[in-house]
């Protein structure tokens, strides 16, 4: 029964109530169907019953006891080795605190000792260096040829001749003319030209072989040298030199420079100049290319060199503002003023242009019109005037059954027509588009002005 009792405590969630039930059910006989009641078996029962959990309750509370005795001996422990952990670790802090005190007087002293060497070294350095450059110097005193490196030679001695001949460069401009240096000078001058012209081509090798690590060698080493101008050029050509072949640049322009300007971050020790040239370099070479070209194949054509001159406005004013994330330039204006640069002398001739092709249009429309009414338009100075002038004439003339003056009233027409006006009108939207995009700020007013002097002229008279 003590096993029974426990699975039923042991249950989840324990009900006592229902825990008696069961016990009072399971004293009463059932047979046939019927219950038998006899209460001095159920008392029997229910005192056994209380006996046996008294006894399981005393088994328990002895396990508990012994349990919480372990505890406590269990944390005694673990507090003892608590406390001596916290020894340890005071006396590792008095070390380290030691330790630490240590090391910096043993740093001061090599920083001190640092310091004397390089006062030293710095002297002793220089003295090699010099004695190097006299060295070389005589060489170049001396009659014959100087080979400070060949084609053999690797690349650390390249570089390390172009810092010789760069010095030697300085120092040749500083001696006078006389007789005994002029040859020396003048070979010092040929050998550095010649080094210098190595250097740019073997960076134009490292360009194509996309070695950025010896590009950006090469560039810090050309930097001292008078035509480092020539290294940034060849690296603009290279770098463009398989773009903008398709018929649209201004998709090309701004991946490629996107491309090229972390290249140039990591190349140059002046990436912000090297740039500002780069797209320089586009907007002056490749896109004015591009631009006079497709306007001298539309210049024939007034109303298509418009429509490509607002295109090609609009698509570069875009580009400019896309480039503007590069920081192009000393000023905020470096694009917009590349751009009025393109652009200047298709804008100034802008106006005269649009005015033309305005006047040209308006005038085949009415001229279209006449001719589908068979009508000979008359030049008066009056205009429009004139024909109202005539009907009202015309209208008076039939009321009053008078003859007020010699009129034509041209069969009753009055060649006013809505579809004229409003195509004339569409025209002259198109011209305002246009003026809007083309015209310069100061000029807006005026260009809009004339604009509208051709729009009435044609839509009145």
């Amino acid at each position: 029964m003590m096993q029974q009792y426990m699975k039923e405590l042991e249950q989840e969630p324990f009900d006592p109530q229902e825990f008696v039930e069961r016990l009072a059910w399971r004293t009463i006989d059932t047979d046939n169907g019927a219950s038998n009641f006899e209460p001095s078996l159920m008392f029997e029962t229910f005192l056994q019953a209380i006996k046996d959990l008294q006894l399981l309750q005393d088994r328990q509370r002895k396990k508990c006891d012994k349990l919480e005795v372990i505890c406590q001996e269990e944390e005694s422990s673990h507090w003892q080795d608590i406390a001596q952990f916290q020894d340890k670790n005071k006396t590792a802090v008095t070390l380290f605190h030691d330790l630490d005190e240590k090391i910096n007087f043993v740093a001061t002293k090599v920083i001190h000792l640092g310091d004397q060497l390089e006062n030293i070294n710095i002297p002793r350095s220089r003295a090699v260096e010099a004695q190097k450059l006299m060295t070389y110097f005589a060489e170049f005193l001396a009659d014959g040829p100087v080979e400070l490196f060949n084609k053999d030679s690797t690349d650390e001695e390249l570089f390390e001749a172009a810092d010789v001949i760069q010095k030697l460069h300085v120092i040749a401009q500083e001696l006078s003319n006389a007789p005994r240096f002029v040859e020396a000078k003048k070979k010092i001058s040929n050998k550095y030209d010649e080094i210098e012209r190595t250097l740019i081509e073997k960076f134009i090798q490292a360009h194509r072989m996309e070695d950025v690590n010896l590009m950006r060698e090469i560039a810090t080493i050309l930097s001292n040298f008078k035509s480092y101008s020539e290294c940034v050029n060849a690296y603009i050509e290279e770098s463009q030199m398989s773009t903008f072949v398709g018929k649209d640049i201004f998709r090309d322009a701004l991946p490629l420079t996107e491309k090229n300007f972390a290249l140039i971050q990591e190349v140059f020790i002046a990436p912000e100049q090297v740039m500002s040239k780069f797209v320089l370099n586009v907007y002056k070479c490749k896109l004015q290319n591009y631009i006079e070209t497709t306007l001298a194949a539309s210049k024939t054509d007034t109303e298509k060199y418009l429509t490509n001159l607002n295109d090609l406005y609009t698509k570069t004013v875009q580009l400019s503002k896309e480039l503007g994330k590069f920081k192009l330039g000393s000023e905020d204006s470096y694009l917009s003023k590349l751009t009025h640069t393109v652009f200047q002398q298709y804008l100034d001739s802008y106006i005269s242009k649009e005015k033309q092709w305005m006047t040209d249009k308006c005038g085949r429309i009415l001229q279209k019109f006449y001719d589908s009414k068979a009508h000979q338009k008359k030049q008066v100075s009056s205009g429009g005037l004139q024909e109202i002038r005539r009907e009202m004439q015309a209208l008076v003339g039939t009321r009053a059954n008078i003859n007020i003056a010699q009129i034509e009233d041209y069969g009753g027409e009055t060649f006013l027509s809505e579809e004229v006006s409003i195509a004339i009108l569409e025209e002259a939207k198109t011209a305002f588009s246009r003026c809007q995009v083309l015209s310069r700020p100061s000029e807006l007013a005026n260009n809009a002005s004339q604009i509208v002097e051709v729009l009435l002229d044609y839509l009145i008279n």
